[in-house]
């Protein structure tokens, strides 16, 4: 084949000399899907959500936490990592990132996202798929892999937080919050690939869904990629959702609806696949509309030529031994061989080097240093001095635990909990101590009162609690928001000795922590920290790290403040609960810092603006503390009288700053007609009149000024 066509021509030379099963077999993933005989490489895909998913890779801070950083330079040096990690490990394809707007986060897969707002998952959404992908001439190259923008669409706003529960939200609630992020994973990252949601979105399931697969992704936003099933979702149009009658009916709905490839893990091509043994049958009795399947297959190689597959040598090696064609579907010998080779492709020679790079170290440990958030620091207890403390106690169920997350590799290089991290920090100049207290799960009354002992006998506490991989994940939802097991009572033990405390949350979403925030003194959010998680925690709270993090999720008192997030609609009465503030106990946006930070009125470039203009707002933050110290300068927009109701206020735009002692930085963001338009019966539109322009460093603490948008 020649290499110099172009990719749609070798495509279309390549499809006449394909049978049918070898068609049938690109719609499969993870599962051997190469032709050794046509030289048809095979593309393997992997879970990379803050790392690959395999191990000795590197362990970033999970997902939340990445949204934390507010840091989109960081999230692409990020991605870049991990995108240059798979591809030794010989992954071509992950299913990653995931751009779900948390709005409940009683939902176990809130660990998963990037917060509860459209513009700031957007925004880390397209760095994470630019560091995966790459962008211009090394979009795609050696080093790079394809993204899968997921879960399309508005799977983070499930009924009773309840995962893959229906989906039932207006045409407004659809374009306005959940969509944007998957409109610039396309149309400014040039994502490569794009899975749709378990669920079914305005009764009818995402995977058979010609509105948002066709004429939204694919028209509209202009998609040009793969369509890849999320696990076993096609065949649940057949036995869950029970809109087809049959398992050849679901295939039919998915592929008219433009589903390119069928994930159904450790599912032989027989057996409860929709793209499978049955298919094919039905395809060669003509039962099936052959230009659909040579659509679907005619994406999949294009995604392989052009992440370079074809070109690139030993690319079929790994089909060799039993994909000869004959009897494919049916072999066991090939059974067994998609068993033991789907998760992984042909490893580079020299892939250790890759993974065990020192390089890749420090980026891990800059992502946990800027995820951190400081929630509490009364009377300044934060940072300590390790010289004036004799003993510190370092209690709680995730002070020596490795916890990642989900979708987190089983065996990364390795882990510093915080005892270590603490432990090597101060060495043997103070002494450490350490007792578990309680699990998140069990009651052991003795160790929490040996943990209380400790405490009394120390100059500190370093109470570290939260949860972990079997208290929030996929499928794993909740319908409180305290911390689970006996957690509680370890904190009130703990605070009722008298000794300071540090709370240190590890967790993958937020609890209700209303008394400690009214008791304890210091509080950090750490979410989970990866591999790194002892090193940013002992530099930040021995001061070494000055804590920048911002909420990308608003912190509810309790559960029934959920649904939380922080940009509602207005309320057509007072907004008030029996006995109880309707304010969040933390909003989004929010995070304190060892210094103080000064911010200057907002100034416009001018107080009117044409439709087709743009204007500009600037403000200069200055450091008035004594500590080098970033803050995130926050940009929130409102309607001031819209035909509509508007929501209180709309994140478009942040910037993370760092700022010496006594020093100013001036922050500038653009503000242009995009940013003020709104979704009314199917359209969009903007409205001339006046706007309302919030800078500042949360959604609660800004000052403000406005414009008026002219005709």
């Amino acid at each position: 084949m020649d290499k110099n066509l172009p990719i749609e021509e070798r495509v279309k030379d390549l499809l006449p000399l394909m049978t049918m099963e070898e068609k049938i077999l690109q719609l499969a993933s993870f599962y051997p899907n190469g032709v050794e005989r046509l030289g048809i490489p095979n593309l393997q895909p992997g879970e990379c959500l803050h790392g690959v998913a395999a191990e000795e890779a590197t362990s970033f801070p999970q997902a939340i936490a990445l949204g934390s950083t507010w840091d989109t330079d960081l999230i692409e040096k990020v991605a870049t990592v991990i995108a240059r990690e798979a591809r030794a490990l010989g992954i071509h394809h992950c299913y990653t990132p995931m751009l779900g707007v948390t709005r409940d986060c009683r939902w176990g897969r809130t660990e998963e996202s990037y917060g509860e707002d459209a513009y700031l998952v957007s925004k880390i959404g397209e760095a994470f798929i630019n560091g995966l992908q790459g962008k211009g001439d090394d979009r795609f190259s050696k080093d790079r892999i394809i993204a899968t923008a997921k879960h399309y669409v508005a799977d983070a706003e499930p009924l009773s937080g309840n995962n893959g529960a229906a989906v039932e939200i207006s045409d407004r609630a659809l374009h306005e919050v959940h969509l944007p992020p998957f409109k610039v994973a396309v149309e400014q990252a040039k994502v490569g690939s794009i899975m749709p949601a378990h669920h079914s979105l305005n009764g009818v399931p995402c995977h058979a869904n010609n509105y948002i697969l066709k004429d939204v992704l694919r028209k509209d936003y202009g998609f040009d990629g793969v369509i890849v099933s999320d696990n076993g979702d096609i065949r649940m149009l057949h036995t869950t959702m029970k809109v087809a009658k049959d398992l050849n009916d679901a295939a039919v709905m998915a592929l008219e609806a433009g589903v390119d490839s069928e994930l159904a893990w450790m599912c032989p091509m027989g057996e409860n696949r929709g793209y499978g043994t049955l298919f094919a049958e039905a395809c060669k009795k003509g039962d099936i509309d052959m230009a659909l399947v040579d659509q679907a297959v005619a994406n999949v190689l294009t995604a392989k030529f052009r992440i370079g597959l074809f070109d690139e040598e030993g690319s079929t090696a790994v089909q060799e031994d039993f994909l000869d064609m004959q009897g494919v579907f049916n072999s066991d010998e090939h059974i067994h061989y998609a068993d033991t080779k789907r998760s992984f492709g042909i490893k580079r020679d020299n892939y250790k080097e890759i993974l065990y790079s020192e390089a890749h170290n420090k980026v891990a440990l800059e992502a946990a240093h800027k995820s951190i958030i400081l929630l509490k620091n009364d009377a300044n207890l934060l940072p300590l001095d390790p010289s004036k403390l004799n003993r510190i106690a370092v209690l709680g169920p995730n002070a020596n635990t490795k916890i990642l997350g989900g979708y987190s590799t089983s065996k990364p290089r390795y882990f510093v909990t915080i005892l270590d991290g603490i432990k090597e920090y101060v060495g043997d100049d103070t002494e450490i101590v350490h007792a578990e207290g309680c699990t998140p799960t069990d009651f052991i009354e003795q160790d929490i009162d040996k943990a209380v002992d400790l405490a009394k006998a120390s100059d500190v506490v370093i109470l570290a609690v939260g949860g972990n991989e079997l208290t929030c994940k996929e499928n794993e939802d909740v319908d409180t928001l305290d911390l689970v097991g006996d957690q509680q009572q370890l904190i009130e033990a703990v605070y009722e000795t008298g000794t300071p405390v540090v709370l240190i949350l590890l967790h993958g979403r937020p609890n209700s922590i209303g008394w400690a925030a009214d008791n304890i003194p210091a509080i950090l959010e750490g979410w989970y920290l990866g591999q790194e998680c002892g090193h940013a925690i002992a530099s930040t709270i021995f001061g070494d790290l000055n804590p920048g993090g911002k909420l990308p999720i608003t912190v509810p008192r309790n559960v029934g403040q959920v649904p939380a997030f922080y940009n509602k609609l207005p309320f057509g009465r007072q907004q008030k609960y029996y006995k109880s503030s309707p304010e969040p106990l933390y909003p989004f946006g929010y995070g304190l810092s060892y210094t103080t930070f000064a911010m200057s009125e907002p100034k416009l470039s001018a107080k009117t603006m044409k439709q087709s203009e743009t204007l500009t707002v600037s403000v200069n933050v200055t450091n008035t503390g004594k500590m080098t110290g970033e803050e995130v300068v926050q940009l929130y927009l409102h309607d001031d009288l819209c035909s509509v109701t508007r929501p209180s206020k709309e994140l478009k735009g942040f910037k993370r700053v760092k700022v010496e002692p006594g020093k100013s930085i001036q922050v500038t963001f653009e503000i242009n007609e995009e940013m003020l338009s709104f979704r009314n019966q199917g359209k969009w539109m903007v409205e001339p009149g006046q706007f309302t322009v919030m800078v500042g460093n949360s959604s609660t603490h800004y000052k403000e000024t406005s414009f008026i948008l002219e005709a």
